[in-house]
């Protein structure tokens, strides 16, 4: 565990027993202005940063922007509370994207979470590509295949729970470079 800006951050990494398997995926179409606003449903007020700070941190990297989902925001609230009610970080092993992060509670805006995740870039190398336990929040925030985004939030005896759920999910094998850009949008291989 380790402190920063007065709160205690736990982390748990998009894919905790490595990428999923190698699938074949659809040709990418190429990503939208940075201003485009992806359709989708409306996220409540408190989860609204989140989506923002995804879609301006994957704007950097030519993704397009993910839609809010309230399906999925249900599945993400409904994990975030199971975990509190057990005072827990695990995954929940399903077949979505997840990123999971956990903090003092009022000490990370919903903001703060995607910024956070998305600071793993330093130690993401670009020209080799694929997965590791120390990226895997950033490459998924900004694996361009994702499309909907829902999140969710729950505290337990202080420590606030955050989980976002992606679809498709990222941090698919065989598929990082085509997937995670860097900021100059060509892809390393």
């Amino acid at each position: 565990m380790r402190f920063v800006s007065r709160a205690l951050l736990v982390l748990i990494f998009a894919a905790c027993s490595g990428p999923t398997q190698v699938v074949e995926p659809a040709p990418l179409p190429p990503a939208p202005p940075p201003a485009a606003a992806a359709k989708g449903d409306l996220p409540p007020a408190a989860l609204r940063g989140l989506l923002t700070a995804h879609n301006q941190l994957r704007a950097r990297h030519c993704a397009p922007a993910l839609a809010w989902s309230r399906r999925l925001a249900q599945v993400a609230q409904a994990w975030a509370d199971r975990l509190a009610r057990r005072c827990a970080l695990e995954h929940s092993r399903g077949r979505l994207g997840e990123n999971l992060a956990a903090g003092t509670a009022g000490s990370m805006s919903a903001a703060d979470v995607a910024r956070l995740w998305y600071s793993e870039v330093r130690g993401y190398n670009f020209r080799r590509g694929g997965f590791s336990m120390n990226t895997g929040h950033f490459t998924q925030l900004v694996w361009r295949s994702s499309a909907q985004l829902g999140c969710g939030a729950s505290v337990c005896r202080g420590l606030q729970i955050w989980v976002c759920n992606y679809d498709p999910p990222g941090n698919v094998q065989g598929n990082f470079p085509r997937n995670v850009l860097p900021q100059s949008c060509r892809a390393s291989r």
